[in-house]
Formats: C-alpha cells, sequence, structure tokens
C-alpha cells in the first residue's frame, strides 16, 4: 500500500480540568490517515473528537501525546509545521469569523501568497482574479467585504482562500452545515469539481451522514474521542458492525437518504 500523504498515529488529546476539575480526554489513542487523491469521511455527533483530531493534524492544536507525518516523515520542528501549512490547508464551519471583517476580499486571497513569498506583489490581483472565476465568483468580488456577500458567496471565498497556496490536501470542518440544502449542494458540487481538477486530497468532517455518503470514499466514525468504525463508505453506509453507526444511520429521516445531487 502507498504511503499516506498525511498521518496521525496514536493521538491523545487531554485538556485540563476546569478550577482543579478531572481533566477532559478528547482523544484517546486514535489513529488516522489520508491518501492521495482520497476523500475521507470524518463523522460523529458534537464531541466525538473530529474538529480536534483535523485541528492536531495540522498545528493548530498540540497532541498530549502521538506524532503526526507528512509524507511518512514525521512533522516535529516549527520549521516542519510551517512547511505542512502550505501543503495542508484548513476551510473552517463559520466562513464569516474565518474572514477579516475590513478586509476586502482581494486582499484575503493575496495575504496567503504575501506570507509564504510565492510570488511579487505586482503578480497577485492576477492570481486572485484567476482563482475566484474558478470558484465560481466574478473578479468583481475582489473589491466587496465579507458583510456584502451571501453565506454561499463567503463559503467560496474561503475554499479560494485555501487553495491559493496549491496545497495538496485540504481540511474541511463542517463548511455546509450553516448553508440552505439548495447552497449546500452547489458548494459540494463545487468542491467535487475542484478536488478532480486540482489531484486534492481531502479530509471532509461532518455530522450528516447523507454528505458523507455522497462525498466520501472512505469513513471513519468517532463516538467519545475513539474511532469505532472504519473503512470505505459503501461498506459502513450498507453493512455497518457498530452500534453506535447503526443508530446514527437509523437516525436519518427516509426523506434524506437520496444523494445531495437529487434532493438538492
Amino acid at each position: 500500500m502507498s504511503t499516506p500523504i498525511i498521518e496521525a498515529s496514536a493521538i491523545t488529546k487531554t485538556f485540563p480540568g476546569r478550577r482543579g476539575g478531572q481533566p477532559f480526554h478528547a482523544l484517546r489513542n486514535v489513529s488516522s490517515k489520508l491518501f492521495e487523491g482520497e476523500i475521507l469521511g470524518l463523522v460523529g455527533e458534537s464531541g466525538s473528537g473530529k474538529t480536534t483530531l483535523s485541528r492536531i493534524m495540522i498545528g493548530i492544536e498540540t497532541a498530549t501525546t502521538g506524532e503526526v507525518s507528512f509524507q511518512g516523515r514525521p512533522v516535529q520542528s516549527r520549521a516542519d509545521w510551517k512547511a505542512l501549512r502550505r501543503d495542508v490547508q484548513y476551510v473552517f464551519q463559520d466562513p464569516f469569523t474565518a474572514l477579516c471583517p475590513t478586509m476586502r476580499i482581494g486582499a484575503a486571497l493575496a495575504e496567503p501568497l504575501a506570507i509564504h513569498r510565492l510570488c511579487p506583489a505586482s503578480e497577485r490581483p492576477e492570481r486572485v482574479a484567476r482563482m475566484l472565476e474558478m470558484i465560481g465568483l466574478g473578479p468583481e468580488m475582489a473589491r466587496r467585504l465579507p458583510a456584502q456577500l451571501s453565506g454561499g458567496q463567503r463559503q467560496r471565498v474561503s475554499l479560494a482562500r485555501a487553495l491559493m497556496l496549491e496545497p495538496r490536501v485540504l481540511i474541511c470542518d463542517e463548511i455546509v452545515s450553516g448553508l440552505d440544502v439548495s447552497v449546500q449542494a452547489q458548494v459540494l458540487a463545487l468542491l467535487v469539481e475542484l478536488q478532480r481538477k486540482l489531484g486534492l486530497s481531502l479530509i471532509f468532517i461532518s455530522h450528516d451522514l447523507r454528505v458523507i455518503r455522497y462525498l466520501c470514499d472512505r469513513v471513519q466514525v468517532m463516538l467519545l474521542g475513539q474511532i469505532v468504525e472504519e473503512g470505505p463508505a459503501a461498506q459502513v453506509f450498507d453493512a455497518p458492525e457498530n452500534d453506535y453507526t447503526r443508530a446514527l444511520l437509523a437516525a436519518i429521516p427516509d426523506r434524506d437518504r437520496l444523494p445531495v445531487s437529487e434532493s438538492a
């Protein structure tokens, strides 16, 4: 089997208790790996550890124990993490808080290019315009502020900002959960198109099993800081082995069992 592009091995994360209370074990010896060109779904109820695991994989959080590797090499030093963040980008759940409210969209998209010194300042407006076209927004959007955009447009901009560095991996954390169903379908269709066009590998976090089934190649189901089931999406959805997975599937209303592309 090929080497994972990114891998978390035996991750434990413990947060200290408040005011001397009992510590909270957010993750307990969790391992996860993502392969080239794959879409991996992390699914589970709120508090299951999905977001904590993904934030550790990009260095936003630090593991209590365990190790993150990128392309087979452990990520340890500050230089290692900086290099990883060029190739692994995170798209947050709420695009409004992820974007600076006083920064125009063009400047927000150009900022990663400046931070990583990827091109001269004179070339940035053209690259921003090309990216806006790629995500289905016109170049005139560069002059607008986040508050002047709809929720779906802001999430497209968040995707665009992550893609400005031409990463190999995107981690998408509940990126459609706050959108109307029809807008969800549009954003998901765009994500699939970009993944195929750019050869991206994706970690897609959601509590919505309907979205996970539509989008993902492989699924890990999380409960109370542990992975309780994993496998190809078709296997997990059609023949679940864990009681918790079966309970999640049973909770989907019949009308929501259709793929996103058919129900939106």
